[in-house]
């Protein structure tokens, strides 16, 4: 008996130790109460029993150090806060958590925070108060991006010393640290220590999308599982979820900290002729904007969800790629479908990563619109992380046309920054992505530092810049049609915003 006992004691422990997948971290915009229609999205339309962890954003920093409210009204006036924490009534094991950051906050604050003993500790304190004082059970740190967009070179290391300040009061406290962290393979040279990280945080998720968009002057996968076989150059290699996890994990992070992130979003391109549909066709800019989102270039899930149904357009699946894409007329749209989704999960699962993260769950189907259930996309992510979906054949459905991709003569070089207005005032748009370029620099440049440099004879264009390296020609990035390179944002942006003349 004893023996059978400790037998089975040490099939646990065995047990406990390969245990994988088994977080589901789910991302709340809260800005989608101000969308309208089928897209408003309340804190009560979260399922807290489809995830594990439930994140809130966001909140800022201010130059103080201290933790900043972004929205009071709605954080604070009517109850965000509060009515958030509240989910755990309704599901007492989920974890909800708030995140610092998002693309609008940009990174210089950070960097001036994080390199400071004196604004580290004030901005520690602030953190542990503010999660106290409303009831998280954790901190997420989305920092977009140390040593980029107006931070420092000295970034890399002030981001460990940030967490690490973190680590040490958490565990005081019992609270949970995450980060949130761009995906390539390139953010690894420039802006993250990967096995410094490993020591000091919970879980990395990892934000493996927009790795194509509009920018691209071509259309692509928002978060191709896979390349396409032409992809296989430094920059374009790298452009696909299984590249970004594998160079995580061969960077030193331990894969039961690497959280999956995928998309309840897609992207939308405008075709430079109808005739021409392929990934890697021509494009001429941003596809349609939403009813909801209103963002040309981005749809939600719901909102894409709700183009398909109405009917029209041709809906194909790479098999290269593992992502269903659709078109009609000259707009064209990259998402992900729950059959995809499950895809990616049994991805994460056989990686044997931690986790799988859902960005975000307003931009999923909560009211069963179009048909397929409840939050169909954060559903499958749940069903297929804890094994109670079944065959991938049973819980989605299967892809339309299947497509055989033909090598576009373009080119992609990483990531522009993009600044866009949307019509909540909190909204944060994510870009980690590429953009299509074939110029060569006129001029021997040097970069100052990490970061970027604008073009001096073009101002639409800049370069992105690596430390003790001599400005290579493929690192030139050009804007957006319409926007020019804004030295004190470090990003694209209206002509009137900078100092730029149109």
């Amino acid at each position: 008996m004893k023996a059978a006992v400790v037998a089975g004691l040490l099939l646990i422990s065995i047990a406990s130790i390969n245990a994988a997948t088994d977080r589901v971290v789910c991302y709340f915009g809260s800005w989608a109460t101000y969308r309208i229609g089928n897209g408003k999205f309340e804190v009560e339309d979260i399922n807290p029993n489809l995830c594990t962890h439930i994140v809130y954003t966001f909140v800022g920093l201010d130059t103080k150090g201290n933790v900043k409210i972004l929205d009071n009204w709605f954080d604070i006036n009517l109850g965000g806060y509060s009515r958030f924490v509240q989910l755990k009534q309704r599901n007492p094991n989920v974890k909800v958590m708030i995140a610092i950051g998002g693309w609008n906050e940009g990174s210089a604050t950070y960097s001036t925070m994080a390199n400071s003993d004196l604004l580290r500790a004030v901005f520690v304190d602030s953190v542990v108060t503010f999660v106290k004082r409303y009831g998280f059970d954790g901190f997420d740190i989305d920092w977009e991006y140390p040593t980029l967009r107006g931070g420092s070179v000295d970034d890399r290391v002030g981001f460990i010393n940030l967490l690490r300040d973190l680590r040490t009061r958490f565990d005081k406290e019992g609270l949970i640290l995450s980060i949130a962290t761009a995906a390539t393979a390139d953010y690894l040279v420039s802006a993250y220590d990967v096995p410094q990280i490993n020591k000091y945080v919970d879980f990395v998720n990892l934000m493996s999308y927009d790795l194509h968009a509009y920018w691209d002057a071509q259309t692509g996968a928002n978060a191709p599982l896979y390349p396409n076989d032409w992809e296989t150059g430094y920059t374009t290699s790298m452009l696909n979820v299984d590249a970004c996890v594998r160079a995580w994990l061969n960077g030193g992070l331990s894969s039961s900290k690497l959280i999956l992130g995928v998309p309840v979003f897609g992207h939308t391109f405008k075709l430079a002729s109808t005739l021409d549909t392929r990934i890697g066709a021509p494009t001429i800019g941003p596809g349609d904007a939403g009813p909801y989102t209103l963002e040309p270039g981005t749809l939600s899930y719901l909102e894409i969800c709700e183009k398909l149904k109405t009917g029209g357009y041709t809906v194909a699946f790479s098999e290269q790629q593992q992502v269903p894409y659709a078109y009609r007329g000259n707009q064209w749209i990259s998402y992900d479908s729950t059959y995809s989704i499950a895809l990616k999960v049994q991805y994460a699962k056989r990686m044997n990563l931690g986790g799988v993260m859902v960005w975000s769950v307003e931009s999923d189907d909560a009211k069963n619109i179009c048909g397929d259930g409840q939050h169909p996309i954060t559903t499958t992510v749940f069903k297929e992380v804890f094994g109670t979906g079944g065959p991938i054949t049973t819980t989605t459905k299967a892809p339309g046309i299947t497509t055989t991709t033909v090598k576009p003569v373009t080119t992609t070089t990483p990531r522009p920054i993009v600044t866009t207005t949307t019509a909540a005032t909190t909204t944060t748009t994510r870009r980690t992505t590429t953009s299509t370029t074939t110029a060569r620099p006129t001029q021997k440049l040097v970069c100052p530092a990490v970061g970027y440099l604008r073009n001096p004879d073009n101002c639409a264009q800049f370069y992105q810049c690596y430390p003790g390296l001599p400005i290579q020609s493929n690192w030139l990035l050009t804007c957006p049609s319409g926007l020019y390179f804004d030295t004190k944002s470090n990003s694209c942006n209206y002509s009137f915003n900078t100092d730029c003349s149109a």
